[in-house]
């Protein structure tokens, strides 16, 4: 009870901020198979993935406001409380669907042309079917022209549900507008997710490829994810398992590394309103390095929930504990994700969180607000950056970059704050997340003074002035940072604003007209890593749907 009053404080003391409640999965309205998801308490859940087919603009944007509230009112659960559901039954709800399948056809400033053709929820006998087929360039945040096919069924099998993916991307990459030689980049996926009624099982399988074929690079990653719930009379057990495997190639050397991990944890209820997660992380994996990762990692983990009220749900919890770590993989594709010019010559290695404390608040303050803070403090070995490497910069004649890892522990606390709130009786929606880092103790390595802003604030707003028009905005805010090269030569940059918009007009039921107008800010379209990002673009053009 010594440090009762230091837990105390931490709840209080944690600043707040919000997040949507998430929208309940699936579009059949009566199914009665709906398996809950286990929220994770950071803000950013995972990494995200290294491609994303574009989202369809107008049909997001155009729910009613009925269901964009309804978004916001899902009552906030503690953690896995499995029920018993009916087998789920596709073919008896099909005629429940109505069919929003859409074509998007304009051109841009760029001279090139923008479409984009949907299929959304296409029932057949036994299955729900969406594609989506696009060619975009520069635009909505984009950093290159980008061909794309999306392909996602939903099956149901008794008690199963199966959500099998296909998903294919084509980037081509220009570094500069006086740089117009390119590279092209291959990137793919086939998914399979799986869920049971009862008892509470889920998983999911991915086959990842990415392949540079003009840098000699290329990867294959396999990943299997499983989580299986067992409600007991005054507890709840947990088994999540996270498994990987990957083949990566650069030039003529070859890489092959695995995870095998599994994490079995325990759910007590202390009290009506707290809720304590206690369990054990344990990992092996065969890319050691030596002195600061080892092959077999050990990480015990807890975590108390407070649900004091709707609006306040305090948590804090602990990972490592200052006995063992955890692994955090890094394959290729992050790496692309973040940075498409990355030099052709260097190694993957994973990083190591042997420490993370953390806490926050999340809440629905009202019907048409919702909000969650996170705060957290890691310490991390081996962490990877990305640095400019001049030597190259004459063969190549542009600025690559290359992965270099500290050997250094980097201690980073870093806060975000999620904010989701819309106007009630209107159509004004916002979204406003903010980001704020702190590195400790980089003076005494100046060359692995991260290359991330100190602070990032990224606001969406959609509005609809008249019933015929929609109108959105999209905002990233970066604060000024450093940017150093190999050799720790460093280079200021201010504050990057890049702020795109969008308008819809209704022209009739099935014609839409739509305008789009990216980067006005950002006139030398580089990104906060000092490297290109899109340039200005206005792109206009017509949508039909049937």
């Amino acid at each position: 009870m010594k440090y009762t009053w230091l837990f105390i404080a931490l709840f209080f003391w944690m600043p707040t901020a919000m997040c949507r409640a998430e929208a309940k999965a699936g579009t059949i309205k009566d199914a009665e198979f709906v398996i809950e998801k286990q929220k994770n308490n950071r803000v950013n859940q995972e990494q995200r993935l290294f491609f994303k087919a574009p989202t369809p603009a107008t049909k997001n944007f155009n729910k009613p406001l009925a269901t964009v509230k309804g978004l916001m009112v899902e009552e906030l659960s503690f953690g896995p409380e499995p029920h018993r559901y009916l087998p789920f039954n596709l073919e008896k709800k099909r005629d429940s669907f109505s069919f929003n399948h859409y074509c998007r056809l304009g051109i841009g400033s760029l001279l090139l042309p923008y479409l984009e053709v949907a299929f959304n929820s296409a029932p057949s006998r036994c299955a729900i079917w969406s594609a989506t087929l696009a060619f975009v360039p520069e635009l909505w945040n984009k950093k290159s022209t980008e061909a794309s096919v999306c392909l996602q069924g939903r099956y149901g099998v008794g008690a199963w549900l199966l959500q099998p993916s296909l998903d294919y991307q084509h980037n081509w990459y220009q570094y500069s507008d006086t740089i117009t030689s390119g590279c092209s980049l291959h990137q793919g996926r086939v998914g399979l997710l799986f869920k049971q009624a009862s008892p509470s099982q889920n998983g999911q399988v991915n086959l990842n490829f990415l392949d540079y074929p003009n840098k000699k690079i290329s990867e294959q990653l396999l990943t299997l994810k499983y989580k299986w719930v067992k409600q007991l009379d005054n507890c709840c057990l947990q088994v999540a398992s996270y498994n990987d495997i990957a083949g990566y190639t650069n030039h003529k050397k070859q890489q092959t590394r695995f995870i095998l991990s599994v994490a079995p944890s325990v759910y007590l209820r202390l009290l009506k309103s707290m809720q304590l997660k206690a369990g054990l992380r344990m990992a092996y994996h065969n890319n050691p390095v030596s002195g600061d990762i080892p092959n077999f990692a050990l990480c015990p983990m807890a975590k108390i929930n407070c649900m004091l009220a709707t609006w306040f749900t305090p948590y804090i919890g602990i990972k490592g504990m200052g006995v063992g770590g955890s692994v955090m993989p890094l394959h290729l594709h992050d790496v692309v994700a973040k940075n498409p010019f990355i030099a052709p010559s260097w190694t993957l290695s994973h990083r190591y969180q042997y420490l993370k404390l953390y806490g926050g608040s999340r809440g629905v303050v009202s019907p048409d607000l919702s909000y969650h803070l996170h705060l957290a403090y890691r310490q991390l070995k081996n962490q990877s950056r990305m640095v400019v490497v001049t030597e190259d910069q004459i063969k190549l004649k542009y600025n690559p970059v290359r992965l270099n890892y500290n050997p250094n522990d980097c201690n980073q606390l870093k806060a975000t704050g999620l904010i989701d709130y819309s106007l009630s009786g209107t159509t004004l929606k916002t979204t406003i997340q903010a980001s704020y880092y702190w590195y400790f103790d980089n003076k005494s390595a100046p060359i692995w003074w991260y290359h991330k802003p100190g602070y990032k604030l990224k606001p969406i707003l959609t509005y609809s002035p008249h019933p015929k028009f929609l109108l959105k905005s999209n905002l990233k805010l970066y604060g000024p940072t450093t940017v150093k090269d190999i050799d720790g030569n460093k280079t200021e940059l201010g504050m990057i604003i890049n702020l795109s918009l969008g308008m819809d007009y209704s022209i009739s039921k099935r014609f839409t007209a739509f305008l789009m107008v990216s980067n006005l800010f950002n006139r030398k379209h580089i990104t906060y890593a000092g490297y290109p990002d899109k340039k200005f673009n206005i792109t206009g053009g017509l949508q039909y749907r049937w």
